[in-house]
């Protein structure tokens, strides 16, 4: 009998068990018998009841008998009453991260630290608080790892303090390198029909390997006037920063990329996502995820090796975990496919057989293409573009972007410290890859906005990669505009008078 009266929390609650204690109203399920989903500030549990006036977000004090039914612990209450105890500062308290530390060494990630803080303990605050999550992500294996470490640390704490993760969490790939209009109008007409018209509160929206540039401003800003809270881990270039605060910042809770802080792209989507699922929930584990992140985005840090490091795989099973998670990324036409890129972890027959599923279109695609590949140096950079409309197979995989991935990485192989361009052009698109930094894709794109002022230009990237969309009639002179650019850095020159200088 002793234990009926012990003061006990609800994660720790028995059937049989008697409390009482504070509580806040997380949701009120009507009509018939009351159901109020409550929270103690330390886990949640159902609470019935025949009939009351509390409503949700209430703070009440209760007491009542745990009894389980069909396979799920409920108390019975016997008594409901207002409380007057300060349950937002018991939320706030709880909500702090118990990790704070970084799984590597890194002065980059230490200089970012109160950004993971403030994400981290909004992101526990929300699951604390019964709100859902809804984590949107780019649809590569970047961005994938990225949305699989945010979601499985989420989906551990919400286990671990009573909550039903189908009901609260929510994951999907966006097909562009930004959260498109589309993708936004997807989420909330989600949220609208499955959450709110079930009682639950509108979702705090995370947006992973996107979210930081020009063309979000437009779908962060809507989700904004509806209502709606957003929070951003990306690493792509803002383009445009002052006093630390971009463009989509108007419209964000929380904003964390390296470049606010001066830093570059090289610490990737998943890497960041990966140290912040650590600090979400500091059981969640899995070291295989942000080192895979970082060889197929291409990051060269310090940071990037030490992850390869610690996940003791070789860099070709994880480069091939990548490309199966790219290769079922695009057979899955952006559906989250849940489950199955966690199966690659665990499968090596299963990465196996679809990297050599890869391997094939890889033959026929480069076979088709390095033919018509036309390379010149232009002022000490070389230069080499294909058209992917004419010599690319249609619905095919590899995508045309990864094809002029392969075919940067064909020009380049042992020439790497030199400075190559590749672009693989379509009707309305090109796809830019380089060695080195010498012309910033957001360089490029300003540039050709100023001189091809009709061509609608719109795109974004890292420094060494990137896409530029534009009406298709001026695909030529945006080539051309390019090449104007390059010429332009008479690069061969620069090297050589900075060399003299040395």
């Amino acid at each position: 009998m002793q234990k009926n009266f012990k003061k006990l929390n609800i994660i720790n609650l028995q059937s049989g068990d008697k409390y009482f204690g504070d509580v806040k109203i997380l949701k009120k399920t009507i009509p018939g018998p009351i159901i109020f989903s409550i929270s103690d500030g330390y886990g949640v549990m159902d609470a019935v009841i025949k009939d009351s006036n509390f409503n949700v977000d209430d703070v009440v004090k209760i007491s009542g008998k745990v009894s389980e039914r069909a396979g799920k612990l409920q108390i019975e209450l016997e008594s409901i009453k207002k409380s007057d105890i300060d349950f937002e500062a018991l939320i706030d308290k709880n909500s702090e991260p118990q990790n704070t530390n970084f799984s590597i060494k890194s002065e980059k990630l230490e200089k970012l630290k109160p950004y993971f803080f403030n994400i981290s303990k909004r992101i526990r605050k929300a699951i604390l608080e019964n709100q859902p999550l809804i984590i949107r992500h780019h649809a590569d294996s970047d961005g994938i790892n990225a949305g699989l470490a945010i979601e499985h640390s989420s989906r551990m704490l919400m286990e671990k303090i009573g909550l039903n993760p189908e009901f609260n969490l929510y994951r999907s790939p966006s097909r562009a390198p930004f959260y498109e209009i589309i993708d936004v109008l997807k989420d909330v007409s989600f949220s609208k029909k499955t959450l709110e018209a079930h009682g639950q509160k509108k979702p705090l929206f995370i947006v992973l390997d996107n979210g930081s540039t020009p063309e979000d401003v437009f779908g962060l800003k809507t989700l904004k006037i509806l209502g709606f809270e957003s929070i951003v881990i990306d690493h792509h270039n803002p383009v445009i920063i002052d006093n630390k605060k971009t463009l989509v910042d108007p419209y964000l809770s929380f904003h964390l990329n390296p470049y606010i802080e001066g830093f570059d792209s090289q610490i990737c989507a998943g890497m960041l996502a990966y140290e912040l699922a650590k600090w979400i929930f500091k059981d969640f584990n899995n070291p295989a995820m942000p080192a895979v992140a970082a060889l197929t985005d291409r990051s060269n840090s310090k940071e990037a090796d030490q992850y390869i490091e610690k996940s003791q795989r070789t860099k070709k099973e994880l480069e091939e975990i990548g490309i199966a998670i790219d290769f079922i990324a695009y057979q899955l036409k952006f559906a989250p496919g849940k489950g199955l890129f966690e199966e690659l972890y665990k499968n090596p027959e299963l990465v196996k057989i679809l990297n050599q599923e890869v391997r094939k279109g890889t033959k026929t695609q480069l076979e088709s293409t390095l033919p018509y590949l036309r390379t010149r140096d232009i002022s000490g950079v070389i230069l080499s573009d294909i058209d992917l409309e004419k010599y690319t197979m249609k619905f095919k995989y590899p995508t045309p972007g990864k094809v002029i991935g392969m075919i940067h990485d064909t020009v380049s192989a042992g020439r790497e410290e030199m400075p190559i361009i590749t672009l693989g052009y379509l009707s309305d698109m090109i796809i830019l890859r380089a060695t080195r930094p010498v012309l910033p894709i957001a360089k490029i794109i300003e540039r050709i906005k100023q001189d091809v002022t009709h061509a609608g230009t719109e795109g974004g990237g890292h420094e060494c990669a990137g896409t530029i969309k534009f009406t298709p009639g001026h695909l030529t002179a945006i080539l051309e505009n390019i090449k104007k650019q390059i010429s332009e850095l008479n690069y061969l020159e620069n090297s050589q008078e900075l060399k003299n200088r040395d």
